[in-house]
């Protein structure tokens, strides 16, 4: 098998209409989550990637500018899907997950690398970034590792550097001696809830199970180990030297430490946008994809 291969699925269904955009303006209607996310199995292709140490994966749906993915510290590219399939008609969008197992071998440095190299497998010189949480401290490293490949990115969550105290810097070495799913924690489900729950629809109770569900299947040593390059990065002096264009998707939601770090973002970044999103959370793509959809496309499109 070729180091990087497409799987095309089925042929798009009958309900691949699902998520259409309202017209002239109206509000649009709320996405069938379980029928997007199936459509946008079926309809995008599988890819994979094998770099020295481990295999990188993720799928390919639309057609158009390219626009890259990054996750957040939990989860898989699936909890993209609502946002992607909003923008299959304007970007061709290419989701990544990060290696699991990667052993020793993952760096800061070495993830914002495994970016260019899925970029030039798939021949795309340049293209831009929409990165959540932890994926935003790895596309702040590519976009100062890669000037020229890089043309703009959205930063959900995002920081540059975050204080960590000591107990937790304890808690994340225990846990990566875990090889258990998140979702066996205990107080996991609490502390979801308290951080995020409230800004799900209220019109659709399941997608929270989709989101508890999909960050739960995290394996404790990956979460370890991808907060542990968290707790030892410290991107705030190469800011300055970032001149792409970054939109800040800010809410209400992030809390005083999100917002402490969102405003040094917004003080050092040379060209920088926010996008305040009232009522959103922190995880927009997934609460609230048609307003983010729209965002992204008057700050990438425009």
């Amino acid at each position: 098998m070729a180091p990087f291969e497409h799987h095309g699925d089925s042929a798009p269904s009958a309900a691949a209409d699902v998520a259409a955009p309202a017209a002239d303006g109206a509000c649009p209607p709320p996405l069938a989550w379980e029928e997007v996310v199936g459509e946008f199995h079926r309809q995008s292709e599988a890819w994979y990637l094998d770099r020295q140490a481990y295999r990188l994966s993720g799928r390919i749906l639309g057609s158009g500018p390219t626009l890259y993915f990054l996750n957040g510290f939990t989860g898989t590219h699936e909890l993209y899907a609502l946002l992607v399939w909003l923008l299959r008609d304007e970007f061709r969008c290419v989701l990544i997950d990060y290696p699991s197992p990667a052993g020793p071998h993952l760096t800061l440095h070495g993830l914002a690398d495994d970016l260019v190299a899925v970029a030039d497998t798939c021949r795309d010189q340049s293209f831009d970034l929409f990165a959540a949480s932890f994926g935003g401290l790895v596309a702040l490293n590519a976009m100062h590792r890669h000037p020229d490949r890089i043309r703009r990115a959205v930063l959900a969550a995002g920081f540059a550097h975050r204080r960590y105290s000591v107990a937790e810097r304890m808690l994340v070495r225990l846990c990566g001696y875990a090889a258990i799913p998140l979702g066996r924690c205990p107080l996991r489900t609490t502390i979801q809830l308290q951080n995020h729950r409230r800004w799900f629809p209220p019109f659709d109770t399941t997608r929270w199970n989709f989101f508890s569900d999909n960050t739960g299947a995290t394996r404790l040593t990956d979460l370890a180990q991808r907060a542990a390059l968290a707790c030892d990065a410290d991107l705030r002096t190469v800011l300055p030297n970032i001149r792409q264009p970054v939109l800040l998707v800010r809410s209400e939601g992030d809390g005083e430490v999100l917002e402490s770090c969102s405003q040094v973002l917004a003080g050092s970044l040379p060209d920088v946008r926010l996008e305040p999103m009232h009522g959103t959370g922190q995880i927009p793509f997934l609460t609230h994809p048609h307003r983010l959809a729209k965002a992204l496309r008057s700050f990438l499109l425009g």
